[in-house]
């Protein structure tokens, strides 16, 4: 929100943040504490077109091993950190990948892919 100078970014979105503690709820954002596949099966039966992530490691892991994901935007930052959490974790799952698309923005570059299923 620093970044942001206090205005949300995501004004006019229906907003879930996923988190291991308990937070209290905004006018801008949910915060879910539960299971993530059960969560995004339920939404899914709701009214509306995408459902964005915008996560690292740990959410995309889940989300990759239980193949929920149909297209992948990556936006690489010129920054080298030595630590960290690894944005893809190890795990028994391969998506089959195609570039549709990039974009530069700043000193940013976007990568679009879409899964091919």
């Amino acid at each position: 929100m620093e970044q942001e100078k206090g205005q949300f970014p995501y004004q006019n979105k229906v907003c879930y943040v996923f988190s291991r503690s308990p937070f209290e709820n905004t006018n801008d954002v949910t915060f879910i504490n539960e299971d993530i596949v059960n969560f995004i099966d339920n939404i899914k039966k709701e009214d509306g077109e995408n459902i964005w992530i915008v996560g690292g490691g740990d959410i995309l892991h889940t989300f990759l091993k239980e193949n929920l994901i149909d297209e992948l935007i990556l936006t690489v930052a010129p920054t080298i950190i030595r630590e960290g959490i690894p944005l893809f974790k190890v795990g028994n799952y391969q998506l089959d990948l195609s570039l549709s698309g990039t974009r530069t923005f700043n000193q940013f570059v976007e990568l679009h892919y879409t899964v091919n299923k």
